[in-house]
């Protein structure tokens, strides 16, 4: 393994043209000053570890948190394509699943008159949704405000997305009169999806002390932040590719695009900090710490994904077990901002 010479380091080759040819160019940050700073910061780390992270703070994740390895490609898509979730479930087509449905949606999108559960047909009417309901009537919501756009035609809609309030999440009826569940439903509701923002953990610990695992991990890292990770296989002879959803783009009220940003909040959670990594070694042939290394490249990616892009996701550093100090946090910021 040829590893290049710093001051103080060496650094693995893979590892080194890496970050210097797919990572440091986007970011701004100037070549030698940002292996300069790692490698103070990684001996500074590693003289007084207890300096840069308290171990007395846990924070617990929430029950519907999403934890995926960073390694492992497809449970990243899986886990960013999760911002939408049926509420059907897998065993949808059961009757009281779908009375369930019709009191969900009587319950926080109420018509003015009579329940979704006799409703036959959905149009769009000028800026308001009016439904048809089976003893001939017709009635609009309740709260006409909470429907907010729509996709296909407006007398014969694909779908219509529906919000309960300016800061709630959106919910979208989705129909289709030949499929399972909407050719046996009296409007046609195939499904109803339910917008979530449940955090996805970006998790470093199942990565293998090798090099080549790790940069395989920032470069699935690199392209999840910028909404391009993607993974072919092929069955059968027919290969199947599986991305990263794109932002869903809707019809509102007025004719224009209606956006709903598919901006999860993220957490990547750096290894352990007993792990070591053979990306680095001191003077010694010590191996560097995996977490600051971690902190380092996931911060400065970070930065790069908001730098270049409009609607950047929400993501912020964490452990599994204690946090960074404030002074730790601001060393890692000052290298990735400049």
């Amino acid at each position: 393994m040829n590893m290049p010479a710093l001051k103080y380091s060496q650094i693995h080759q893979g590892f080194y043209t890496f970050i210097n040819e797919d990572v440091l160019p986007a970011s701004g940050v100037e070549v030698n000053f940002f292996w300069e700073a790692i490698e103070t910061l990684i001996a500074d780390y590693s003289n007084q570890p207890d300096a840069y992270i308290n171990d007395e703070k846990n924070y617990s994740l929430a029950v519907n948190t999403k934890i995926a390895p960073v390694i492992d490609r497809q449970q990243l898509i899986q886990a960013a394509n999760s911002q939408w979730t049926s509420f059907f479930g897998a065993d949808g087509a059961e009757v009281n699943v779908k009375d369930d449905s019709k009191k969900h949606l009587d319950t926080h999108f109420a018509l003015e008159s009579g329940s979704h559960s006799n409703v036959k047909n959905y149009v769009v009417y000028y800026h308001h949704l009016l439904a048809f309901l089976e003893d001939g009537s017709q009635s609009g919501l309740a709260n006409p405000s909470q429907f907010v756009a729509l996709c296909g035609h407006k007398h014969a809609p694909d779908s219509i997305v529906l919000k309960q309030s300016s800061m709630s999440l959106h919910t979208e009826i989705l129909f289709d009169r030949k499929g399972q569940r909407g050719s046996s439903d009296n409007a046609g509701i195939q499904d109803i999806l339910l917008e979530t923002n449940n955090a996805i953990v970006i998790d470093f610990n199942a990565v293998q002390i090798d090099g080549e695992s790790k940069i395989q991990a920032y470069r699935n890292l690199q392209s999840f932040l910028r909404g391009d990770l993607k993974t072919c296989t092929i069955v059968r002879g027919q290969q199947t590719t599986c991305r990263m959803n794109n932002d869903n783009t809707f019809t509102d009220l007025n004719g224009d695009d209606y956006c709903i940003a598919n901006q999860l909040p993220i957490q990547i959670r750096c290894a352990n900090q007993s792990l070591v990594t053979e990306l680095l070694r001191d003077n010694k042939g010590t191996l560097a710490p995996q977490v600051i290394v971690d902190a380092v490249i996931a911060s400065l990616m970070i930065r790069t994904a908001q730098l270049n892009s409009e609607q950047s996701r929400i993501a912020t550093l964490s452990l599994e077990h204690g946090c960074f100090t404030s002074e730790m946090m601001q060393r890692i910021d000052n290298i990735s901002a400049l």
